[in-house]
């Protein structure tokens, strides 16, 4: 498969709103996660339906299979993942916003061993190498003192459980929307993804019992919905799933490393997380691996 460079750049700006994002997510921790997911895929479709009829063609031609991969995109990867992270940040009394945006980048691990299965992808040794740099500053980077630090709370295992099942779920998601990709075109897979998404997660909510009342949520918190589904939902996942259509999921997933760095930097001007110098120089070594790494795709 060719992979055209400058469509990684389009997955590192994605990652980067992903990660900012997660600043506004983090601020919602008093609705229950599920029904932050339900009400930002609502504004996330009614932001894209006016687009959604040109693309009827598209859907007509697609097969069952088809289908089912579509719905279990939307499941894994919109419904589950999304409210496993959303879970994971309200845990603001528990762990830091940085751990939980690096803890769930784990995904690259899930990513290639399902690429290599279900997509037939090729892993060199050469890939490996960046490979392993990227996992090993990016482990640093979530904890400067070379070991766990959440395995003596609870809170913090729980959250650190939840951003990991996010990164095997969004792992998934990468991997099976590759199969769509090749029938369909990325903004119709885009709609219909939260398309999907609205129902599952309204069943969740009901039968887990995580209901709000919408009257409750503030005009503050409204508006950050709004933003969220906005910039990292429907122009986050639009130019994601056009950098994607022409790139590797093997080399996709690792240039969404740019989303940890990202929060290492929000962390720390906006939450006053103080980085320390191992994080800067591991930031400063997986930048540069995915910038190599982005560059020299198609020699991987």
């Amino acid at each position: 498969m060719g992979v055209k460079k400058g469509y990684v750049f389009l997955i590192i700006i994605a990652a980067i709103l992903w990660s900012l994002d997660g600043l506004l997510r983090r601020s919602l921790y008093l609705i229950p996660p599920i029904t932050v997911v339900f009400l930002e895929h609502i504004f996330r479709l009614l932001i894209l339906l006016p687009f959604a009829r040109r693309f009827l063609p598209e859907y007509k031609k697609l097969t069952r299979r088809d289908w089912l991969i579509i719905i279990a995109i939307g499941v894994v990867s919109g419904a589950i993942a999304t409210t496993m992270y959303t879970a994971a940040l309200a845990q603001v009394n528990n762990i830091s916003y940085s751990v939980v945006a690096l803890l769930q980048q784990t995904q690259p691990v899930f990513v290639v061993l399902l690429a290599f299965f279900l997509l037939k992808e090729k892993i060199t040794p050469r890939y490996l190498a960046f490979a392993v740099i990227a996992l090993i500053s990016a482990y640093f980077l979530t904890f400067p003192q070379y070991k766990p630090t959440f395995v003596h709370g609870s809170g913090e295992l729980i959250a650190a459980i939840l951003a990991v099942g996010a990164a095997f779920s969004w792992g998934a998601g990468t991997v099976l929307s590759k199969l769509i990709l090749a029938k369909i075109s990325y903004v119709a897979l885009v709609i219909v993804r939260f398309a999907v998404v609205i129902p599952v997660t309204l069943i969740m909510m009901l039968f887990s019992g995580q209901t709000y009342p919408f009257f409750a949520i503030t005009s503050t918190q409204w508006f950050n919905l709004l933003i969220i589904a906005f910039f990292s939902g429907s122009v986050g996942f639009v130019i994601y799933y056009k950098g994607l259509q022409h790139t590797e999921a093997k080399v996709a997933t690792f240039a969404e490393f740019a989303w940890p760095l990202s929060a290492a930097l929000i962390g720390y001007f906006f939450l006053h997380e103080h980085l320390s110098l191992v994080q800067i120089l591991a930031g400063a070594i997986l930048l540069l691996d995915i910038l190599t790494l982005s560059l020299t795709a198609k020699e991987q």
